[in-house]
């Protein structure tokens, strides 16, 4: 939308409007304060001179010329957006055709000469949207078959017990689920991978004998240790994981958490 356009339309919609609040509302578009002005007061000087506005002290109103022209714009830019999406000959710009195309018919009901434009100036015709709608309902139908392979195959894959995850938050509460899920395994300890800088914090909390990570714990520990871990506030390079058994635990912002689909499984089950 040009600067006068973009101008006519706050008029329009806010009458009365002043210099200073209309100032405000275009500011951020330019590089200083005085570039804004002076663009802004050469828009309204042509904007009255023009008769598309109307001056009463420091108020601005725009008149029925003005609101010809900006509804003329807008609706020559609302077909042509309306017929490069036609002809784009992309499925993917559907939800932007039908939209386009309800603002069309809805104004149109309302608005004789947008209709009258609307016919005049569409490249398009009923037969061309019948085959975008044609070609939409296809792909439909490829895709509805896809969904159904997909759903074999993801069956399959839980059968040979593939690879899952869940995310979790970092809440007190999921320091109880996980505590409960690793009771369901025989492991007595836990190992830990983390960044030196982490490892600085944690040493001394815990009692850590070795010199760098990664290293183990005991399996008491790890509810304290959980709890340490999801309190502290971890930048994007500090990244702690923790492994037992066939699971690997990725605390960061958030706490993911990964092993064989059928252990992943009693995740889920414990909320």
């Amino acid at each position: 939308m040009t600067a006068r356009n973009s101008i006519l339309l706050m008029v329009k919609q806010s009458p009365g409007i002043t210099y200073n609040f209309l100032l405000g509302k275009i500011a951020s578009d330019f590089g200083s304060i005085n570039s804004a002005r002076a663009s802004l007061s050469r828009t309204l000087k042509d904007g009255v001179s023009l008769g598309l506005l109307k001056k009463r002290d420091n108020f601005y109103f725009i008149t029925d010329k003005g609101n010809s022209t900006i509804s003329f714009e807008m609706k020559n830019k609302l077909l042509m957006k309306l017929n490069n999406l036609v002809y784009s000959e992309k499925i993917d710009e559907l939800d932007s055709i039908v939209e386009q195309l309800h603002t069309v018919i809805e104004r149109s009901k309302n608005d004789a000469d947008l209709l009258k434009d609307a016919k005049h100036s569409a490249n398009f015709d009923i037969s061309d949207l019948t085959e975008i709608n044609s070609k939409v309902n296809s792909k439909i139908k490829h895709l509805t078959y896809l969904s159904k392979v997909l759903s074999k195959q993801l069956e399959s894959l839980k059968e040979l017990n593939f690879n899952d995850s869940l995310v979790l938050s970092k809440e007190k509460i999921s320091v109880k689920k996980l505590v409960s899920f690793f009771n369901f395994f025989e492991a007595e300890d836990f190992s830990v991978e983390c960044s030196e800088t982490v490892f600085s914090r944690l040493a001394p909390k815990f009692s850590i004998k070795t010199k760098n990570p990664p290293f183990s714990l005991k399996k008491p520990f790890l509810s304290d240790f959980l709890s340490f871990i999801i309190s502290t506030d971890l930048n994007q390079t500090e990244i702690v994981k923790i492994y037992f058994s066939s699971i690997q635990i990725r605390i960061s912002s958030s706490v993911l958490v990964s092993g064989p689909f059928s252990e992943i499984k009693k995740l889920r089950k414990l909320g």
